[in-house]
């Protein structure tokens, strides 16, 4: 189910927005909007998990933090369609 809403935009934001339809980055400036407003809110969420590991656990340390970046790299290289490093494939 959806809602029809009715917002204001500065300028800016509003070509912005049209812009990114007439190149085909999105549908609609209603799919854009919600596009990213479901982002932001995946973000939030995963802040909120971030800071509950982290008062239940401490903070991540360089290295485990290093191992985060590499995997997300992975990940987005499997995700874009990319070769794995030969390092990696197995």
């Amino acid at each position: 189910m959806t809602k029809k809403i009715g917002i204001s935009l500065p300028d800016d934001l509003y070509d912005w927005m049209q812009s990114q339809v007439a190149a085909g980055e999105a549908d609609s400036i209603s799919g854009l909007i919600t596009r990213i407003v479901a982002t932001h809110r995946q973000r939030m969420e995963l802040a909120a998990l971030v800071a509950d590991l982290e008062a239940e656990f401490g903070e991540a340390t360089p290295e485990e933090m290093a191992w985060v970046d590499r995997a997300m790299a992975l990940a987005t290289a499997v995700a874009n369609g990319e070769p794995l490093p030969n390092d990696e494939a197995a």
